[in-house]
Protein backbone atom coordinates (compact mmCIF):
# COMPACT_ATOMS: atom_id res chain seq x y z
CA UNK A 1 0.00 0.00 0.00
CA UNK A 2 1.02 3.55 -1.10
CA UNK A 3 1.98 5.90 2.09
CA UNK A 4 -0.63 8.30 2.16
CA UNK A 5 -0.74 9.33 5.68
CA UNK A 6 1.97 11.82 7.39
CA UNK A 7 3.14 12.89 10.31
CA UNK A 8 4.56 16.47 10.53
CA UNK A 9 6.73 16.89 13.55
CA UNK A 10 5.26 14.53 15.76
CA UNK A 11 6.61 15.31 19.17
CA UNK A 12 8.18 12.96 21.39
CA UNK A 13 4.87 10.65 22.51
CA UNK A 14 4.80 6.75 22.95
CA UNK A 15 2.60 6.37 20.34
CA UNK A 16 4.27 4.45 17.03
CA UNK A 17 3.79 6.33 14.13
CA UNK A 18 3.09 3.33 12.12
CA UNK A 19 0.34 2.42 14.68
CA UNK A 20 -1.39 5.58 14.43
CA UNK A 21 -1.22 4.92 10.52
CA UNK A 22 -2.63 1.61 11.03
CA UNK A 23 -5.35 2.91 13.04
CA UNK A 24 -6.27 5.89 10.75
CA UNK A 25 -6.36 3.49 7.51
CA UNK A 26 -8.67 1.09 9.37
CA UNK A 27 -11.14 4.37 10.91
CA UNK A 28 -10.94 5.28 7.05
CA UNK A 29 -12.13 2.22 5.64
CA UNK A 30 -14.89 0.97 7.88
CA UNK A 31 -16.61 4.62 6.74
CA UNK A 32 -15.98 3.50 3.10
CA UNK A 33 -13.39 5.65 2.06
CA UNK A 34 -9.73 6.46 0.81
CA UNK A 35 -6.81 8.38 2.12
CA UNK A 36 -5.43 10.27 -1.01
CA UNK A 37 -3.46 12.53 1.24
CA UNK A 38 -3.55 13.42 5.15
CA UNK A 39 -1.10 15.29 7.08
CA UNK A 40 -1.18 15.59 10.72
CA UNK A 41 0.98 18.52 11.64
CA UNK A 42 2.32 19.76 15.31
CA UNK A 43 2.32 22.95 15.43
CA UNK A 44 3.32 25.48 18.17
CA UNK A 45 0.47 27.48 19.96
CA UNK A 46 1.47 30.75 17.70
CA UNK A 47 1.19 28.91 14.75
CA UNK A 48 -2.06 27.57 15.48
CA UNK A 49 -3.59 31.18 16.47
CA UNK A 50 -2.46 32.09 13.34
CA UNK A 51 -3.92 29.63 10.98
CA UNK A 52 -6.70 30.27 13.31
CA UNK A 53 -7.01 34.06 12.57
CA UNK A 54 -5.87 33.60 8.59
CA UNK A 55 -8.78 30.65 7.93
CA UNK A 56 -11.58 30.64 10.34
CA UNK A 57 -11.15 34.33 11.38
CA UNK A 58 -11.41 33.37 15.30
CA UNK A 59 -9.52 35.38 17.72
CA UNK A 60 -8.57 32.50 20.13
CA UNK A 61 -6.21 29.31 20.81
CA UNK A 62 -7.35 25.94 19.53
CA UNK A 63 -6.43 22.38 19.92
CA UNK A 64 -7.02 21.32 16.60
CA UNK A 65 -8.07 22.59 12.95
CA UNK A 66 -8.97 20.30 10.38
CA UNK A 67 -9.09 21.57 6.57
CA UNK A 68 -10.57 19.19 3.95
CA UNK A 69 -9.54 20.05 0.51
CA UNK A 70 -12.28 16.77 -1.11
CA UNK A 71 -15.54 15.29 -0.50
CA UNK A 72 -15.79 12.50 2.55
CA UNK A 73 -15.11 9.34 0.75
CA UNK A 74 -11.58 10.61 -1.46
CA UNK A 75 -9.88 12.28 1.49
CA UNK A 76 -6.96 14.72 0.99
CA UNK A 77 -7.19 17.05 3.92
CA UNK A 78 -4.89 18.28 6.96
CA UNK A 79 -5.32 18.18 10.16
CA UNK A 80 -3.02 20.77 12.67
CA UNK A 81 -2.94 20.24 16.27
CA UNK A 82 -1.17 22.48 18.66
CA UNK A 83 0.79 19.93 20.77
CA UNK A 84 0.65 22.16 24.03
CA UNK A 85 -2.83 22.56 24.23
CA UNK A 86 -3.21 18.88 23.94
CA UNK A 87 -0.79 18.26 26.76
CA UNK A 88 -3.30 21.25 29.03
CA UNK A 89 -5.90 19.14 28.07
CA UNK A 90 -4.75 16.43 28.95
CA UNK A 91 -3.59 17.26 32.13
CA UNK A 92 -7.01 18.65 33.01
CA UNK A 93 -9.28 15.73 31.78
CA UNK A 94 -6.60 13.16 34.14
CA UNK A 95 -5.49 12.22 30.55
CA UNK A 96 -2.34 11.19 29.26
CA UNK A 97 -0.78 13.24 26.53
CA UNK A 98 -0.87 9.59 24.13
CA UNK A 99 -4.70 9.52 24.64
CA UNK A 100 -5.15 13.56 23.97
CA UNK A 101 -3.37 13.13 20.58
CA UNK A 102 -5.63 9.72 19.91
CA UNK A 103 -8.40 11.95 20.78
CA UNK A 104 -7.61 14.99 18.51
CA UNK A 105 -6.94 12.59 15.42
CA UNK A 106 -9.98 10.89 15.90
CA UNK A 107 -11.98 14.46 16.41
CA UNK A 108 -10.27 15.86 12.85
CA UNK A 109 -10.83 12.49 11.17
CA UNK A 110 -14.74 12.77 12.42
CA UNK A 111 -14.64 16.20 11.07
CA UNK A 112 -13.09 15.08 8.03
CA UNK A 113 -16.25 12.92 7.94
CA UNK A 114 -18.43 15.44 8.00
CA UNK A 115 -19.16 15.49 11.59
CA UNK A 116 -19.86 19.23 13.63
CA UNK A 117 -19.64 20.17 16.67
CA UNK A 118 -21.29 23.72 16.84
CA UNK A 119 -23.72 22.87 19.33
CA UNK A 120 -24.01 20.81 22.53
CA UNK A 121 -25.75 18.46 21.44
CA UNK A 122 -23.27 18.00 18.36
CA UNK A 123 -19.93 18.08 20.78
CA UNK A 124 -21.67 15.22 22.84
CA UNK A 125 -22.37 13.02 20.11
CA UNK A 126 -18.76 13.62 18.85
CA UNK A 127 -17.39 13.04 22.05
CA UNK A 128 -19.25 9.62 22.28
CA UNK A 129 -17.56 9.08 18.50
CA UNK A 130 -14.13 10.06 19.65
CA UNK A 131 -14.53 7.21 22.37
CA UNK A 132 -15.39 4.78 20.08
CA UNK A 133 -12.41 5.09 17.78
CA UNK A 134 -10.08 5.62 20.46
CA UNK A 135 -11.18 2.27 21.96
CA UNK A 136 -10.20 0.96 18.66
CA UNK A 137 -6.77 1.89 18.74
CA UNK A 138 -6.19 0.50 22.36
CA UNK A 139 -7.62 -3.20 21.55
CA UNK A 140 -5.21 -3.52 18.75
CA UNK A 141 -2.24 -1.56 19.98
CA UNK A 142 -0.02 -1.60 22.98
CA UNK A 143 1.10 1.72 24.67
CA UNK A 144 2.67 2.19 28.15
CA UNK A 145 -0.24 3.47 29.67
CA UNK A 146 -3.92 3.03 28.92
CA UNK A 147 -5.91 4.82 30.59
CA UNK A 148 -9.42 4.92 28.37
Amino acid sequence: MKKTVFFNDIPNLNLKEADLSDWIYEQVSEKGAKIKRLDINFISEDKMLNLNREHLKHDNHTDILTFSYNDHLTIESEIFICFERACENAQKHSQTPDNEVLRLISHGLLHIFGMKDNTRRLRNAMANEEDKIIAKFHVKHTTSEKTL
